[in-house]
């Protein structure tokens, strides 16, 4: 009976996208929407976001924007997404390197890694087009965590201690297709 129930809660729990993908691309969509001077009227999106510059509720994105926010809202729309805007926070370790981003990544729900990096030392940059800037690095022995869609050959990345698996930073890589990894997670 145990065994049956324990069966049935995995069969009901909702997909990982649900979950952790729908706070990602809310954050994703709000912070273009931030950028685009838009006045946050929710507890988590002042939480979030500084309105101290903001402009209005009717606010439009640049055009450069727009083929990410649809993207977006396509899975939003999917995937069912309800995100508790009453909250005060989202569970991201990455938030803070995700605002010094210039090419914000979309999140997509096949998860990949490399446990134990032994690659070079390895920049993180803030975009995958011209100027890079870099944000973080990949040390030898790092686990490499991916969850994002990739753009050409660049990837969205975040890099955490081997030792405690500690998040340390993330970015876009230059990833093209070697894999100088102990091990892959598909």
């Amino acid at each position: 009976m145990k065994r049956l129930a324990i069966a049935m809660a995995l069969l009901a729990a909702p997909p990982a996208f649900a979950a952790t993908g729908c706070e990602d691309i809310w954050f994703t969509r709000n912070l273009l929407m931030d950028r685009a001077g838009y006045c946050f009227g929710s507890p988590l999106g002042q939480a979030l976001f500084d309105n101290s510059n903001c402009i209005g509720q009717n606010v439009q994105p640049p055009a450069s924007a727009q083929p990410l926010i649809q993207k977006i809202q396509q899975l939003e729309q999917t995937h069912q997404c309800q995100v508790n805007t009453n909250q005060t926070w989202l569970d991201m370790d990455d938030m803070a390197f995700r605002r010094a981003m210039r090419d914000l990544p979309l999140y997509e729900d096949f998860p990949g890694g490399c446990i134990s990096w032994n690659g070079p030392q390895t920049p993180l940059h803030d975009g995958y087009t011209a100027p890079l800037g870099v944000v973080g690095n990949i040390q030898t022995g790092d686990n490499v965590y991916y969850n994002y869609e990739a753009v050409d050959e660049w990837v969205y990345v975040s890099a955490h201690n081997a030792q405690t698996d500690q998040f340390k930073a993330a970015g876009w890589m230059y990833w093209p297709g070697a894999d100088p990894c102990d091990q892959m997670i598909p």
